[in-house]
């Protein structure tokens, strides 16, 4: 079964690509811990939050778009759940392109002195509080770093 272009294009244009639940989740602890932020900057891959005077930038990876999403589902790998379909070459590139990307944004702003955090939407849902210790210790602290929740 095949869908038409402009019904796939509707569907695509919903996904939201800031603003998503679990990032205000996660901006609204790190407001209440009294962590202040920018939103909009002109670094590369555009940070989802950004603490400048400490160098910190995080951002909130969807599991889907990411390539998280056969962990959070149990499948027994990536190939596996996203090779399903009749559009699996599709979305094995595309989201091994989204992979390659994030690592080539991380290895710029790390080389350009800055700690990079890199938060699955699933750690956030599962344990915002965790999360929130992550980048308020990354904040507070000294130095620049790579901080994932990915396990």
């Amino acid at each position: 079964m095949s869908r038409h272009p402009d019904t796939t294009r509707r569907i695509m244009s919903a996904v939201r690509n800031r603003d998503t639940k679990p990032e205000l989740a996660l901006r609204k602890a790190l407001h209440g811990r009294g962590l202040r932020y920018r939103l909009r900057t002109a670094l590369p891959g555009k940070p989802d939050i950004v603490f400048g005077p400490a160098k910190v930038v995080v951002f909130v990876d969807g599991d889907y778009w990411h390539g998280n999403a056969w962990r959070t589902r149990g499948f027994e790998s990536f190939d596996a759940y996203y090779g399903r379909g009749g559009n699996a070459p599709f979305w094995l590139a595309k989201i091994r392109r989204n992979i390659a990307r994030d690592l080539e944004v991380t290895a710029t702003l790390t080389c350009a002195g800055w700690t990079v955090l890199r938060c699955w939407e699933s750690d956030i849902e599962r344990d915002l509080s965790a999360v929130t210790d992550l980048v308020a210790d990354a904040v507070r602290s000294d130095g620049p770093r790579l901080r994932t929740t990915a396990a």
